[in-house]
Formats: structure tokens, C-alpha cells, sequence
């Protein structure tokens, strides 16, 4: 039996193309939520069937803050006595997230086969992003099947030594594009509005000084609107009270089919966020990467991404210069959970 796990909102953007081809297919499968991200679970939830197994009851009740290692332990603690009484022959998990990392560990104490979706995405900087770029790392060296997105994945998991790599493309192109074509509302345009995300863990430390260069941009640029749906984080939602300028609003965190839709409509995109990097592709959307480093350089290599680091306002006119026009995404072709349900169903 296959068991499809995820415990955060981008891990179900990324796996419900997945799980829609097994149903197409018809080949039997499970779903595991491991209430990871339970405030935003709702957002997406329909994208996907009700879970069989949920392990939300342990990061319910008094104790909600939850820490990396509690978090960690949670899930491995739940996870062992799911796969004590359930036999599964993969559980497929999906980039570097707690949930991610625990099902691998503990799905490889039980002698279950792992298969990473988005595997070989590498920094080579165990600090950036924090605690991602570890967890990747631990889970690609634990699979049994790795699916690449890109050929320059496929290059790091081969100079790793991971096992039984396939280059597939990523799957949030295919969910990008099914969400496209069921809503028909996502036509690229282009206006004076900017979106705006900061939320990484590395970036918490320097988010003052983000901020604040936030509102030097917006008072450079009074014809931009820059709009910033705040993350919930409160090393985030501290610092709110920093913006002066009257074009930048901040607003209330969005559903992933508004983010869409301010993509779509959006001039440029400021992000420290890995996701957002991938989806502007789709849209041939310039991005403006608040980091100093990427795990999606080919973002870069077609000249939709620059790296700027702390340095926004100094990269504003490179944003607002015209980009070339992409005929596909560097991430993908739209055929990704195809090209994993087919790997997968071969498997003995």
C-alpha cells in the first residue's frame, strides 16, 4: 500500500497532483495528515480526500507552540505506532518539512521504502534555510526512490550518493496548472502593485532592517503599490508597525488561490519564500530572492530571479525592466505526478 503523507500547506499544493493520478490510474493509496500546519490545513484541504490517518490530536489542546525537536517528536512518536499497526509498502513525502524528515526517519527504522518528491534541492549552507536544507539532506541519503525537479537536483543527489534518482520536473508546475484550468481565473497581467513575503527563519534575526528597507523602496517608488500579506509569525508580525510609507499596505495572510491570483497581477515579486519562486515562473514573473543564497538557481539561469540579499532597493529597476518572455517553466512541464505515479507503480 502507498501512503501519501503531508502536514503543511505547500506539501498539499505539491502532492494533490500526485494523488489525483493515482486515482486516475486506480491504484490503491492512503493519505496521513500530521497536523504539522493546522491553521492553514483548511486553505487547501479540498484539494485533497479527507485523510485516513490524521495525527492533528497531538498538536491540539493547551501546549499549541510546538518547537522543531516537539514537533519532530510528535510525528515520530505517532508515526511508529501507525506503522506498527498498518503495513505499507512507500510512504511518499514531499520536500524538506518536519513532517517530511520525521515519516522518513521512522518509515526507515520500519523497513518502508521512502520516495522523495522534490529531492536534490541543495544550498550546500546548513544555515540557509534553516532547518530545510538539513532535513533534505537526511532525507535524500533515507530514500529509496528520489524524484528530482530539475537536472541540477539529479547533479546534487548523484554527487551524494543518493539512490534510484529520477528526473521528474516539480509538481507545483501541475498544480499551478489544474488549478488554471478549473478555476480559468489566473491570466497573467501586469499593474503597479508589488507583492511582498518575508517570513524564513534565517531572515527573523535581520527582519527589522528588511522591513525598514521595505519602506525606503515604497517612498523611492510612490507609483508602486507594494502590498505584504504578513506572515503569522510574531518574529514577523512585530515588526509591522515599521511601515510609514502610505503604498505599502500590509494585509492579512492569503489562501493559496488569492496568492494566485496576486501573482498573476502582480509587476514583481520581493520573496525570501522557495515556493513563490517557482510559482512567479509559471506567471513570468520577475522575483526579487531576500536571501543570499538559492536551492532553485535556475530561476537565476533564465533571468527571472535575482539574489539580492538586503539589498531591495538598489534591485527595484532591474525588477521593473521587462523580462523575457519563457515558453515553459524551468520546474517542469506539467507531466511530474505522472512521470511519480508511473515510477512508483513499477515498483514491486
Amino acid at each position: 500500500m502507498i501512503l501519501i503523507a503531508y502536514g503543511t500547506r505547500p506539501e498539499i499544493i505539491k502532492l494533490f497532483p500526485v494523488v489525483r493520478e493515482l486515482q486516475h490510474q486506480a491504484i490503491p493509496f492512503k493519505t496521513l495528515f500530521t497536523g504539522q500546519q493546522t491553521d492553514l490545513y483548511a486553505d487547501v484541504k479540498d484539494l485533497l480526500p479527507a485523510p485516513d490517518y490524521s495525527f492533528a490530536q497531538h498538536f491540539s489542546g493547551v501546549d499549541k507552540h510546538n518547537t522543531l525537536a516537539k514537533s519532530f517528536i510528535k510525528i515520530c512518536a505517532a508515526a511508529e505506532e501507525l506503522f506498527a499497526s498498518h503495513k505499507f509498502g512507500t510512504v511518499v513525502v514531499q520536500g524538506d518539512t518536519t513532517t517530511a524528515w520525521a515519516l522518513s526517519q521512522i518509515g526507515f527504522y520500519n523497513k518502508i521504502r521512502i520516495a522523495h518528491v522534490e529531492a536534490g534541492l541543495r544550498t550546500f549552507d546548513l544555515d540557509n534555510p534553516f532547518p530545510e536544507e538539513a532535513n533534505r539532506v537526511l532525507i535524500g541519503q533515507l530514500a529509496a526512490i528520489n524524484f528530482a525537479p530539475t537536472r541540477g537536483a539529479q547533479h546534487n543527489l548523484e554527487r551524494s550518493g543518493a539512490r534510484n534518482i529520477h528526473m521528474v520536473g516539480n509538481t507545483v508546475v501541475d498544480a499551478v496548472e489544474i488549478i488554471r484550468k478549473e478555476y480559468d481565473i489566473f491570466i497573467p497581467t501586469k499593474t503597479s502593485t508589488v507583492l511582498v513575503t518575508l517570513h524564513r527563519r534565517e531572515n527573523h534575526d535581520i527582519m527589522d532592517q528588511l522591513f525598514d528597507e521595505l519602506n525606503r523602496v515604497a517612498l523611492a517608488y510612490p507609483e508602486l503599490n507594494l502590498v505584504l500579506p504578513i506572515h503569522p509569525n510574531p518574529n514577523v508580525q512585530k515588526h509591522r508597525s515599521r511601515f510609514t510609507a502610505p503604498n505599502l499596505k500590509v494585509v492579512a495572510p492569503v489562501g493559496y488561490m488569492d496568492m494566485l491570483r496576486m501573482i498573476a497581477s502582480t509587476a514583481f515579486i520581493i520573496t525570501d519564500s522557495g515556493g513563490l519562486q517557482e510559482e512567479a515562473s509559471c506567471f513570468n514573473k520577475k522575483v526579487l530572492i531576500v536571501r543570499e543564497t538559492t536551492e532553485r538557481p535556475e530561476i537565476v539561469e533564465v533571468g527571472l530571479g535575482r539574489l539580492v540579499g538586503k539589498e531591495i532597493l538598489a534591485n527595484i529597476g532591474w525588477a521593473l525592466e521587462q523580462p523575457a518572455s519563457l515558453t515553459a517553466s524551468p520546474f517542469g512541464d506539467g507531466k511530474s505526478a505522472r512521470n511519480i505515479v508511473q515510477i512508483i507503480a513499477r515498483m514491486p
